[in-house]
């Protein structure tokens, strides 16, 4: 495999968008993967949680949308 300094991985290497071509040269190896992932901290209680809208989907975490009455002309 190669790496980056100092045998890291480096940012090219854990980019979701080349992945799969290293892995595929043998520039990358999944196992060096799995473990970069193991050695991440787990920062899940220092996480906010975001409310986003996803209407697309059918799912609303702020209620259901009020849409306004118009009149004839398209008018409020």
């Amino acid at each position: 495999m190669t790496v980056g300094e100092k045998g890291k991985l480096t940012e090219l290497h854990l980019d979701r968008r080349v992945r799969e071509r290293l892995l595929a040269s043998g520039t990358l190896s999944a196992g060096n993967i799995e473990s970069h992932l193991a050695s991440l901290p787990d920062l899940e209680e220092q996480a906010e949680m975001i409310a986003v809208d996803q209407p697309a989907l059918g799912a609303s975490t702020h209620g259901p949308r009020v849409e306004p009455e118009l009149d004839d002309e398209g008018s409020e």
